[in-house]
């Protein structure tokens, strides 16, 4: 078994811890404004995933299951039984693989602009060519190829939140980019698993999202026995930047309704 890594994070509030992960290739900091948000009722944890932020960034595939036992040491290292758990993109890949692991640590779950099934034949063999071109040009093939993508059709390329998504790829390692792109092409279909889920569940997507569409979500809400969909207006992919008010009330909503 692979060894677990001390993930950086970035902690503040008390109460029900809440974890909260990041998409790829990002890192914790696109939470910022829901961590000063909710953390006047809950201990808000964003941690940068493994090769992402100021976290270690190891050679080897990142695949979920590892990027999922490293957030299961970090609940460890800060002595929390039970906490609930949010993931962006391929952080919602990362919470899927931590339930299957440990699903007893869970409060409650989310899946943010991400999805339970694996890549299409289409999508995993975009992501070998993408690192192949990473391995190439560095970190910025991923900037060039995402951007346009991560938001709302109708937002400014020169929109602050887009500059600042773009300097959080370029600063991530392109041996990680490459890493993660290996992992998330060669991760299971969790779809199945849905069913299984037993524990209040929040799917919010944007509805504009270029990525993952709406339609993805509403599928997933209707699998879950606990499912609770919210969808958020004029938002692509990245939601908690593009409309943090909206994003954070959506989540706060959700956390006031899990019990202990």
């Amino acid at each position: 078994m692979i060894d677990t890594v001390v993930l950086h994070y970035s902690e503040s509030g008390q109460g029900t811890p809440v974890i909260l992960l990041h998409g790829f290739p990002f890192c914790g900091g696109i939470w910022h404004k829901q961590q000063e948000r909710l953390s006047d009722l809950y201990r808000i944890i964003a941690p940068d995933l493994r090769g992402h932020g100021q976290s270690p960034a190891p050679a080897g595939v990142y695949d979920m299951q590892t990027l999922a036992r490293d957030v299961l040491a970090l609940l460890d290292s800060l002595q929390i039984e039970k906490a609930v758990l949010l993931g962006h993109s391929m952080g919602g890949y990362v919470a899927l693989a931590a339930w299957k692991l440990a699903p007893a640590r869970f409060l409650a779950l989310g899946l943010i602009d991400s999805q339970a099934a694996p890549d299409t034949e289409e999508a995993r063999s975009g992501r070998v060519k993408m690192a192949e071109k990473v391995a190439k040009e560095g970190s910025q093939a991923v900037a060039t190829a995402m951007l346009p993508r991560l938001f709302a059709p109708a937002l400014s390329t020169g929109d602050p939140i887009v500059e600042q998504v773009r300097q959080m790829i370029l600063k991530t390692p392109g041996a990680a980019i490459i890493s993660s792109l290996n992992g998330m092409a060669a991760r299971p279909d969790s779809s199945a698993m849905l069913r299984t889920i037993n524990v209040p569940m929040l799917i919010l997507t944007g509805d504009k999202d270029q990525i993952i569409a709406t339609a993805t979500a509403e599928a997933m809400a209707a699998r879950l026995p606990k499912a609770t969909l919210a969808v958020i207006e004029n938002a692509g992919h990245m939601p908690m930047l593009e409309r943090p008010e909206a994003t954070t009330t959506a989540i706060r909503k959700f956390l006031s309704d899990v019990g202990e």
